[in-house]
């Protein structure tokens, strides 16, 4: 306990004797200073027992004075040392310290100043050692809370019994990861107090409180511990990823066998023939540089796991993919938002996909391009249309489509390039309109002649017969290779 002016009274040894009434005994002793000046104050900082024998106090004005500059200044008591200037302690000051509410204790001729300036040190060294060795026991507390193999949940309940305080470790969208007591809504963001957790000099989550209380200087410790747990476990999520990202990409490419596939799977705590769907989140495929990529892996998923779920939600990356696989039971709706807010960090282009809900390897695979056409819209999210033929062959990535498709188109849009005729656009109108000249014409502002007239120059740059269906189908395949996001641009009308 910290030192008071009642403990010195108490030490016999001391001989110390209180002229006043006890109002102030209890007062807290920081330091103790030994003054012979008139006003001490332009040197105290509040706290500190005066040690005096009064040698400038002659007048029963300057006593008082002396004692209500002092008590103005944040004394915590006098000491009076008789015997010397004054045999006595004088009546003004006992009186003046009466209406300030300071104690005056006499210390008698017989103990010298150093004896209560070294009883008193002796204290607060003391107490210093019993509240640094109170602060290492809670720091090991906390240590081994954390390494009890109940994690932020063991260090949040030492946390709760030191403060008294209900206390929670929130994510940095507001996603409860530990509380205590435990329940899901804990604190959260809104609490009273919030410590600001950060990894890698990033904004990892919060500590939050309803109050310090006694834990207020074991708090910044907690922060870094807390900071240590979400490292690891974004190093555990980003290595497992990697591994789920690399199972995910041979089922894309179709190079892993389904029994195999599902072996792979299973070891992840998810069973492939079940039905899952696929969504995608995805940077700009030019614009998320490197380190935003990498990052990825580090993300944290952004969506509380559902008690009742019969198999976690896994999540890989897959180049500039950040996947996850919902089961048919989890909500999409809200983790696709909250993924695409996360990536909005990264890459303010970013886009998530949604697929279908599919059963098997197989549906793993069709959920995937769903999701993977869907992207093609833009940032936001975005659920995935049912999959057609021409759209699956454009979605594999081992086919050398857009080449194939520059190859077709070539021809026609050297010429575009360098006559504005706007034959690439005129075949796209076409063939989306069903072959319709009249279509066509109303759709680009132009006679009916001049559409067959660049139809005309279509079949005899390409070589190609647009009454051929199997023409036609190749030159539909080229011009959603080559424009997937949106049609070409159209042609000024003449």
């Amino acid at each position: 306990m910290p030192v008071a002016l009642r403990d010195l009274l108490q030490d016999q040894a001391l001989g110390l004797r209180l002229c006043t009434g006890p109002a102030g005994l209890d007062r807290v002793v920081r330091w103790v200073a030994v003054t012979e000046l008139a006003d001490p104050t332009p040197w105290m900082t509040g706290g500190e027992l005066l040690l005096t024998t009064g040698l400038r106090q002659r007048t029963a004005a300057a006593q008082a004075g002396f004692v209500r500059q002092v008590a103005a200044a944040g004394a915590s008591g006098i000491g009076f040392g008789t015997g010397l200037s004054h045999t006595a302690v004088p009546r003004a000051t006992v009186a003046e310290a009466e209406r300030a509410g300071l104690a005056v204790l006499e210390v008698p001729y017989e103990t010298p100043f150093i004896a209560v300036n070294r009883l008193v040190a002796e204290r607060i060294a003391a107490e210093d050692h019993s509240a640094q060795r109170r602060l290492v026991d809670q720091h090991d507390l906390l240590v081994q809370a954390l390494l009890s193999g109940e994690g932020l949940t063991a260090l949040l309940r030492v946390l709760h019994r030191a403060s008294g305080s209900e206390a929670a470790v929130v994510d940095r969208h507001g996603v409860v990861l530990a509380a205590v007591p435990e329940r899901r809504d804990g604190p959260g963001p809104t609490g009273p107090l919030r410590l600001p957790v950060q990894v890698d000099g990033a904004l990892a989550g919060h500590l939050c409180l309803r109050s310090a209380g006694p834990a207020a200087e074991v708090l910044p410790y907690a922060v870094r511990l807390i900071g240590l747990e979400l490292a690891r476990r974004q190093a555990h999520l980003a290595g497992r990823r990697e591994l789920v990202g690399q199972v995910v990409e041979d089922i894309v490419r179709d190079v892993l066998a389904p029994a195999a596939a599902e072996r792979r799977l299973a070891a992840f705590g998810l069973d492939a023939k079940a039905a899952h769907r696929v969504v995608l989140g995805a940077l700009a495929p030019e614009g998320g540089d490197r380190a935003a990529e990498q990052r990825l892996a580090r993300l944290p998923w952004l969506a509380p796991e559902q008690a009742d779920a019969p198999e976690p939600v896994l999540t890989a990356v897959v180049g500039r993919y950040l996947v996850a696989l919902l089961p048919q039971s989890a909500p999409v709706e809200e983790p696709a938002r909250r993924l695409a807010g996360a990536l909005a960090g990264l890459d303010t282009r970013a886009s998530v996909g949604i697929g279908g809900c599919y059963r098997g390897v197989d549906g793993l695979r069709w959920s995937w391009f769903e999701a993977q056409a869907a992207l093609s819209r833009g940032p936001g999210v975005h659920a995935g249309d049912p999959l057609n033929l021409p759209r699956l062959l454009l979605s594999s990535p081992d086919l050398p489509l857009k080449q194939l498709a520059a190859e077709v188109l070539r021809p026609l849009t050297r010429f575009d390039g360098a006559n504005n005729a706007g034959l690439v656009t005129t075949l796209h109108a076409y063939l989306a309109a069903d072959c319709s000249v009249q279509a066509v014409a109303d759709q680009l502002y132009v006679h009916r002649n001049t559409v067959r007239y660049r139809l005309d120059q279509i079949e005899r740059l390409t070589g190609r017969s647009l009454q051929s269906m199997q023409d036609r189908f190749q030159l539909w395949l080229a011009l959603l290779a080559a424009y997937p996001d949106h049609e070409p641009a159209p042609a000024r009308p003449e």
